[in-house]
């Protein structure tokens, strides 16, 4: 089940791009996505690794915020000898931190095997398909394009997979350890991840107009073409930082949304007395809330960065999986 999550999130996601009014193109995204599929699964045994294994990390991921619960309930109880019960902590959080950082170990390698993969993937279709010799813009396409092009496909392997099974694994733990705090944690965390959309469309022009750049950067390397050059290098330049503010604003809003989402739990339980927090709060209970609240603001966070990449990459999977496409991508709006 968790291997087709993916694939219905990159769906949903590719309707959202192809939907927005700013962006027009007249190859239609169904093509576009059979071509990221044929390309994932030119490797298929990495795919299923890679899904796995991601799966597996965000899904053990609230074990610690389960095993510090345990830890002060214990203490609060009385009923344990801290002295004689500590060094079983320790033994028990060491071995959860070795457990655990194997498995990420495990997971940041087939990671870095799969896309390095889907990268040479990419370049190798690329060529195959681009109808003739196209000079400097093959190089530019081949060494700058399929990088960009790459966070794309990340969606489908890794980044979706991640978002379902942390949300999933962190609501689960909740519900079983402490179930009176899991509305009070999806109020703290869902609200504020709307505000991160807004600058989507803008990231997805500023990609455009780096590729454009690039490519005119790599076709005025003669000397004849030096005034060019200086000039492509200073448009790349101007839209390489104009993308990063966009997307550094999105982060930040997202690092601060765990305490945007507090405060307005603050809100509602003190000033406007709505019991979304429970009466009797117990110690265990409020390190645990704390726990997967970190643990629940990342992937919910992380679907307003998985979109904001979507569209930084769709205009490099466009031109490097459909060269001969004679049309092009036209932004009706300047940004």
């Amino acid at each position: 089940m968790e291997s087709t999550l993916p694939v219905i999130f990159l769906l949903f996601l590719s309707a959202k791009l192809y939907s927005m009014k700013k962006l027009s193109i007249n190859n239609p995204v169904p093509p576009l996505l059979l071509d990221m599929a044929r390309v994932l699964l030119t490797y298929p045994q990495w795919l299923a690794a890679a899904i796995i294994s991601t799966v597996v990390v965000a899904a053990l991921e609230p074990s610690l915020a389960w095993m510090g619960k345990k830890v002060v309930d214990d203490l609060k109880e009385g009923s344990t000898d801290l002295s004689s019960t500590l060094p079983n902590y320790v033994l028990v959080f060491g071995g959860l931190l070795f457990g655990l950082g194997l498995i990420k170990f495990g997971d940041k390698l087939i990671d870095k095997i799969y896309t390095t993969r889907l990268i040479i993937c990419l370049q190798r279709t690329y060529l195959q398909r681009r109808g003739k010799d196209r000079g400097a813009e093959d190089i530019s396409r081949i060494l700058y394009h399929c990088n960009r092009a790459k966070p794309g496909l990340d969606i489908i392997h890794k980044d979706a997979g991640k978002i379902i099974a942390q949300s999933v694994s962190v609501i689960v733990w909740q519900l079983t350890l402490a179930p009176a705090w899991l509305p009070a944690l999806l109020i703290a965390v869902i609200p504020p991840i709307f505000i991160g959309f807004i600058f989507g469309k803008f990231i997805q022009v500023a990609s455009l107009k780096m590729l454009t750049a690039q490519e005119n950067i790599a076709s005025s390397t003669t000397d004849a073409k030096k005034l060019e050059l200086i000039e492509h290098q200073e448009s790349f330049y101007r839209h390489t930082i104009r993308l990063e503010m966009f997307k550094s604003g999105t982060e930040i809003l997202m690092d601060l949304l765990t305490w945007f989402g507090l405060l307005v739990l603050v809100l509602l339980s003190v000033v406007f007395n709505v019991g979304v927090v429970p009466q009797d709060i117990q110690a265990g209970d409020l390190v645990l809330f704390w726990g997967n609240l970190n643990l629940l603001s990342k992937p919910l966070g992380s679907i307003v960065k998985v979109y904001n990449k979507g569209r930084e990459a769709y205009p490099a999977l466009v031109q490097v999986l459909n060269p001969t496409f004679s049309g092009d991508i036209s932004i009706e709006q300047e940004v």
